[in-house]
């Protein structure tokens, strides 16, 4: 029988079918969450530097960075189990006005060690804002039109690159600072009001007690560890300070694995089922996109001599790209979804090995390709990945799985952020170093970035296996 029209509209869905009725209200509140999440990260990035004049405190401007990101997995992390224990509505609404309180205390904050505190509140609610989204993906959009929603989030997140900077740059001056912090809180009581109002809420059991504290503490302690790495010039310490975040990464995810009320979906350290595969895509994907950000500015503006605007433009060459590819795999049929998988891997392998090969020599234009083909690559694996993981737990863990992605997300790029600071480290990269020493640093960060995209690309081979052995039994 030939498909006619309508049934493809069925099978791939319509845009249409995302922004109208009770879907378009949560794509609207989804859409608004994520742009809270993502415009409050590019703005802080914009506005440190001012705040470092105003409330001094240099030793803790590193901090105002690592702590939210500890902040957003502990957030991502709790995210299920909140939403066990309060239900949707509540456990959403309540992430925004975790947000909203660490937006306020840091925009009163009269030292640096207070905003730095109050960054570690916005980390929470941030990171359990974006998780949450992320469930509310897996169970309130059916499977045809989880890939029209995705493309949306990708949107958001890549418009957020651009005008993130330009929203803190109108208030990085001493005295405006602490508007960029403020001015959000309009929208965040826009989001908590739509949330409370159009969102329905799930079965509660009221428990708190059940949340997983014990875990939840050993996962902060490891990406503690991995985040302070930039805070010791000793290799030996941060080699030490990553052996043992590895460690208790480990001994989290095993703990997890066997207790009654597991945080993330059971199995998704384990090679050889196809769920633990797409999640280590995920994970090494997510090294690779915080490996080659760490650095590019950086190496453009002193091996390159590129100016610090056109740097930035660069630098958000892989977000643009990222958007694009993502938008373009959400309007493909779910057949090609393996297609994009294996395709973005490849992207972003080449765009790997390019950078690694002319993060010297250049020349510029070539770098700029190199980045804008591992932003394709994560646009064309980000919708997969995520679909895939929602699409092969139980149906009682689907909420789960989507919250999931984001703290895998955010431990990936954490990982990612220390090993590229401690390969920059180990080959002698330091401040004041000459131009050969940079580039020989750079050259061994990109080179062991093309590593972790190699190996994410190798991650697909027992995913086809695991799904080759289901489908025969």
């Amino acid at each position: 029988m030939t498909s006619t029209p309508s049934s493809r509209a069925e099978e791939n869905g319509r845009w249409v079918d995302i922004f109208t009725g009770r879907t378009g209200i949560y794509t609207l509140v989804l859409g608004l969450g994520m742009a809270l999440f993502a415009i409050n990260q590019f703005v802080v990035a914009t506005i440190m530097p001012t705040v470092l004049k105003d409330l001094g405190g240099v030793k803790f401007y590193s901090w105002a960075f690592s702590l939210f990101a500890v902040g957003a997995i502990i957030g991502a992390a709790s995210a299920h189990g909140l939403r066990e224990a309060f239900g949707l509505k509540r456990a959403y609404a309540g992430a925004g006005l975790m947000l909203g309180l660490g937006l306020t205390g840091a925009a009163l904050a009269q030292d640096m060690p207070t905003l730095v505190g109050w960054r570690l509140v916005q980390g929470v609610g941030g990171g359990a804002l974006a998780s949450q989204g992320y469930g509310l993906v897996a169970i309130a959009y059916p499977q045809h039109l989880r890939s029209r929603v995705l493309g949306v989030v990708s949107t958001i997140w890549g418009t957020a690159t651009i005008m993130g900077p330009g929203f803190g740059a109108a208030f990085a001056e001493p005295t405006l600072w602490r508007w960029a912090f403020l001015g959000l809180l309009p929208f965040i009581a826009l989001f908590v009001f739509l949330v409370w109002r159009r969102v329905e809420s799930t079965n509660a059991n009221g428990h708190l007690s059940s949340l997983p504290y014990r875990r939840l503490a050993l996962l902060t302690l490891s990406v503690f560890l991995i985040s302070s790495t930039s805070l010791t010039e000793t290799l030996w310490v941060s080699g030490l300070m990553v052996l043992m975040s590895i460690c208790l990464a480990v001994l989290t995810f095993k703990l997890d694995a066997r207790s009654e009320h597991n945080m993330f979906p059971r199995g998704i350290t384990t090679l050889s089922t196809e769920l633990g595969a797409v999640y280590w895509i995920l994970f090494l994907g997510s090294i690779v996109l915080a490996i080659v950000n760490t650095y590019s500015t950086f190496y453009l503006q002193t091996l390159h001599a590129v100016s610090p605007l056109t740097a930035g433009y660069l630098f958000a060459i892989q977000s643009i790209m990222w958007t694009i590819s993502a938008l373009f795999v959400s309007t493909l049929p779910h057949k090609f979804e393996s297609t994009c998988l294996i395709a973005g891997l490849f992207f972003i392998l080449l765009g790997a090995i390019g950078v690694w090969l002319t993060v010297d020599s250049g020349p510029v234009l070539t770098i700029a390709v190199a980045i804008a083909f591992t932003g394709i690559g994560l646009g064309f694996i980000n919708n997969p990945t995520i679909q895939r993981i929602i699409s092969i737990v139980p149906i009682e863990e689907k909420h789960m799985a989507g919250a999931s992605v984001q703290a895998i997300r955010n431990i990936g790029i954490s990982f990612g952020a220390a090993a590229s600071g401690l390969v920059a480290a180990a080959t002698g990269l330091s401040y004041g170093a000459g131009r050969e020493v940079i580039a020989l640093s750079m050259t061994w960060v990109y080179g062991v970035n093309a590593a972790f995209a190699l190996l994410a690309l190798a991650m697909t081979i027992p995913m086809f296996i695991a799904r080759r052995r289901l489908s025969r039994r």
